[in-house]
């Protein structure tokens, strides 16, 4: 008696269809995650009224993909040697993200240090190098849990605020090539974790 086993092997073309839908349905998957995460309207319009304040006339952001489009003051098209960026920490429930860090810098804005920052409560990092900004280093930042403040090559003017004792999570300050005047504060002292000054 004669017994044969029969052993079913996929065709090739079955494997390669099944292996481009699982990879299309994982795609679909991550895209629909993704492109439902979107930065709160409330840090939306902030970043809009700090833009404003830094006297940016071009402004353009993308809440679902946390990204700078547009920044300019006469034109649309970024300076030679501009950067920007925004960060986000989309690791939030509900698949919120936040803004943590802003890095607009070379764009010759006009404007002042915007108080607005206050209004973005997960922000970490500020990065405002070489503009035109001028004023002084807004008082309500003192609330802030700012880890990062450059505003390197900037107009800002008068004394070096003695309110910069609040960043108690400061690391890294640059306040240099600017116009302060008078003495570092003492108060300066009681930034425990600051590593650059």
């Amino acid at each position: 008696m004669l017994i044969i086993n029969l052993v079913w092997v996929p065709d090739m073309f079955f494997l390669k269809h099944a292996l481009f839908v699982s990879v299309v349905a994982l795609s679909c998957l991550s895209t629909q995650r993704f492109a439902t995460a979107m930065v709160p309207q409330n840090e939306v319009d902030a970043l809009q009224q700090i833009a404003k304040t830094m006297g940016a006339t071009y402004w353009e952001f993308n809440a679902t993909s946390c990204k700078l489009e547009t920044v300019g003051v006469t034109s649309p098209e970024p300076p030679a040697g501009s950067e920007k960026n925004i960060t986000c920490n989309c690791q939030f429930h509900n698949n919120t993200c936040h803004i943590v860090a802003i890095e607009i810098k070379r764009f010759s804005l006009p404007g002042v240090l915007p108080p607005e920052l206050v209004q973005l409560p997960y922000l970490q990092d500020i990065d405002f190098a070489y503009n035109y900004v001028s004023g002084s280093i807004p008082i309500q930042w003192g609330s802030m849990e700012l880890n990062f403040i450059s505003v390197l090559g900037n107009r800002l003017s008068g004394e070096i605020p003695k309110d910069l004792r609040n960043f108690r999570n400061l690391t890294y300050l640059n306040l240099e090539a600017n116009q302060f005047s008078g003495t570092l504060p003492s108060e300066l002292g009681k930034l425990v974790n600051l590593e650059t000054l």
